[in-house]
């Protein structure tokens, strides 16, 4: 929970910003090592282990660490907990945690939500040596697919009257699996996070070739994500901290450390 100091009744300004900036810059010294240890700590759920958003460890990725850095750039210490959505969600409802990450207001309650930090964008991935047309979701009825599991419970209904009664479509809990089904030709289609898919194309084993031209076809919408919290001092700090690092290059060090320079 968040601990109570002091500072916390502050009005945000200068103070809150300077031991991160310091952090973010490189080289703490010990003074602002510190003051950094000092902030108040927020506890939130995150999801279960995703690559690249969030790592196996549960303590990193791309999700993970751009929250970190924006609530640190605001004056506070971020401690994550690996937790299932659903819990984590009754969890903040019953005041066991402080806040949640990579979630949108369509959960509802009376909490607050913060500015957008990362944007999901499940797309249609297939070689782009096939030369496959896919304009809109319906088109995917042509087509042998693959999806991550429970795709046809949150990709709308458009999706699910699409692949109801299709012949070759099946989901899959692995994402490896997914890539290893495109780049053998033993599917048409992968239906998934395009930055998920790019990750895993990385980690095949080397008789696969995961280095072929892919195209990205997106016919869903973009899923712009959002942190939520209890309090709204710690929502106002994490949009503080997320300008932040936004204009000194530290969230798009954070994007090339987990996806490259060259973005899929």
């Amino acid at each position: 929970m968040i601990q109570r100091t002091p500072q916390l009744s502050a009005q945000l300004g200068g103070w809150l910003f300077f031991p991160v900036m310091l952090a973010i810059a490189g080289g703490l010294g010990q003074d602002a090592r510190a003051q950094a240890s000092a902030m108040p700590e927020v506890i939130v759920g995150m999801g279960l282990p995703k690559p690249p958003y969030i790592m196996e460890s549960g303590t990193a990725g791309l999700d993970y660490d751009i929250a970190k850095q924006a609530m640190a750039a605001g004056g506070y210490k971020l401690v994550g907990r690996s937790l299932p959505q659903t819990r984590a969600l009754a969890m903040l409802r019953a005041g066991q945690l402080d806040g949640m990450l990579s979630t949108t207001e369509g959960i509802g309650g009376q909490d607050f939500f913060t500015d957008p930090y990362i944007v999901y964008q499940n797309v249609a991935t297939t070689l782009t040596s096939r030369r496959l047309v896919l304009r809109q979701i319906e088109d995917l009825s042509n087509y042998s697919v693959v999806a991550f599991q429970n795709a046809s419970m949150v990709l709308g209904e458009r999706f699910s009257l699409t692949v109801s009664g299709h012949p070759d479509y099946r989901e899959v809990p692995s994402q490896i699996t997914q890539n290893k089904l495109l780049f053998t030709g033993r599917v048409d289609v992968v239906v998934g996070d395009r930055l998920i898919f790019h990750y895993f194309s990385n980690k095949l084993d080397p008789q696969i070739d995961g280095t072929k031209a892919v195209t990205y076809h997106r016919i869903f919408p973009e899923s712009p994500r959002k942190a939520v919290f209890r309090d709204a001092r710690v929502r106002d700090a994490f949009n503080a901290g997320l300008k932040i690092i936004r204009a000194n290059g530290a969230y798009d060090a954070i994007m090339t450390q987990y996806i490259g320079a060259a973005r899929p």
